[in-house]
């Protein structure tokens, strides 16, 4: 299903492309690192401080060797393949405040221990992030491998990293440290996609040290990059939403290439997390149409490129579990899975924008994943089938309420978990259970029932002192 064709078609990327072209030659993109600096100066771009100047050339050069799909080391060191449709469902990012009984607190380790079973007992996420919460409680300097080492203790999944810089090391120090760990865990070769890097610029049109940094470990390591643009109308894009995927896709190229230029067909991601901009409030606005129309021209480039997409999944500004964040998630995980997408980044469980994670909103949004992966396989047609017979077997004001269940109900039919499905006088007769209620006890139960994946001494030697 291509649903961006409906809002954005192929004349409209070329026009997107020429635009950008036009941002990069004639405005540039800003790289904070000599090391950028010299290898665009290397091959033919002009460079005046730390601005570079792109020619038409030299960015079809990066674009000539991108691929568009991959494969990806999981802990068990099976292997999870990406690309051409994927439809990758991964967890939450970065949120540093945790829902628990209706009130906001700063998430802690038993907080991030408890979503890795809750992913690993999920039945339709397929990847998880580094960052699936913060760890106040862990020294800033070592939260990143507590982190992994609980990813690797817990959890069977692919997996994606933010290196972020500490006091003590840089994001590239960081991104090596984690891959190593990565790395000897599994125990495959150095040179082995075992997990994806994410960099994002600073919009408009910059790419800082600390970002860059980073970007330099996964090429010389050979791990696929996911790039995502963050950028807000009127504050950091002009209001246009066209002009904005503008810039985005400037800002983008300007990696690719960077990218490429470094390692020649490394796998990357065009992505997005972009926004509309609540004005009123000045802050961004995850849950908006803008957002979602952002998303499908995204997924409108990426194709143009031939390479994998990603798309942020059920983001929303709610701060509850209520209508609202059911509105915004479903509008944002709609547009971007009903677009061929390859990684679906925040899949689960985000509320207030990137601040807050939610047991329960992981658990809800199993449901809207499920059903929109439903209408994704669309209706199954079988032209070889005379379906009128089994009309003609029961006849007018006949039933077809007979026996057992029947197949094609069981294969073509989803039906919600949690969700209400009966009227309201059985519903008040059962109890009267909300859906986050409902959550919660599906969360209780997977977590009690949660059964750690098997491994050996010797990979917890790697990881133990973490634990």
């Amino acid at each position: 299903m291509e649903l961006e064709k409906f809002f954005f078609d192929k004349s409209d990327a070329e026009f997107v492309h020429e635009q950008s072209l036009k941002v990069l030659v004639e405005t540039g993109c800003v790289f904070d690192d000599d090391k950028a600096l010299e290898v665009f100066k290397k091959h033919g771009a002009k460079v005046e401080g730390n601005t570079v100047y792109f020619t038409k050339e030299l960015v079809e050069k990066g674009l000539s060797t991108v691929v568009d799909s991959f494969e990806l080391y999981r802990p068990d060191g099976t292997k999870y393949a990406m690309g051409k449709g994927s439809k990758t469902m991964c967890t939450a990012g970065s949120p540093p405040y945790i829902l628990e009984d209706g009130k906001f607190r700063f998430s802690v380790m038993d907080d991030y221990v408890k979503i890795c079973k809750l992913v690993q007992t999920s039945d339709c996420l397929d990847m998880t992030h580094l960052n699936l919460c913060d760890t106040y409680d862990i020294d800033r300097n070592e939260r990143a491998y507590h982190m992994m080492a609980a990813l690797l203790r817990y959890t069977t999944l692919p997996m994606s990293i933010t290196a972020l810089m500490t006091a003590k090391e840089d994001t590239g120090t960081v991104a090596n440290r984690l891959i190593d760990m990565v790395h000897q865990f599994i125990g495959v070769g150095a040179a082995e996609p075992v997990l994806i890097g994410c960099v994002s610029p600073i919009s408009p049109l910059a790419y800082i040290k600390e970002a860059l940094d980073a970007l330099y470990v996964y090429c010389e390591r050979n791990q696929p990059i996911q790039l995502a643009t963050c950028s807000l109308p009127v504050l950091t894009s002009q209001a246009s939403v066209l002009g904005t995927i503008i810039q985005n896709n400037a800002e983008l190229l300007a990696a690719i290439v960077l990218i490429q230029l470094l390692k020649p067909g490394l796998p990357v991601f065009y992505g997005n997390t972009s926004t509309s901009t609540n004005l009123r409030k000045v802050s961004m606005s995850l849950g908006s149409s803008e957002t979602a129309l952002i998303s499908l021209a995204t997924a409108a480039m990426a194709k143009y490129y031939h390479m994998p997409f990603r798309t942020s999944g059920a983001l929303n500004d709610a701060v509850d579990i209520d209508y609202q964040a059911g509105v915004e998630s479903a509008l944002n995980l709609m547009c971007g899975t009903l677009s061929d997408v390859d990684l679906v980044y925040f899949a689960a469980g985000m509320l207030s924008g990137f601040n807050v994670t939610s047991l329960e909103k992981y658990v809800v949004d199993e449901q809207l994943i499920k059903m929109v992966k439903r209408l994704y396989n669309g209706i199954a047609i079988d032209k070889t089938k005379d379906y009128t017979t089994e009309i003609k077997a029961v006849g007018p004001k006949g039933t077809f309420l007979r026996g057992r269940t029947p197949k094609e109900y069981r294969k073509e039919h989803f039906v919600p978990d949690i969700f209400v499905k009966q009227d309201y006088k059985a519903w008040q007769t059962e109890g009267r259970v909300s859906i986050k209620d409902r959550a919660s006890e599906v969360v209780k139960k997977r977590i009690e029932n949660y059964k750690a994946p098997d491994i050996s001494a010797d990979q917890l030697k790697i990881i133990e002192k973490y634990l």
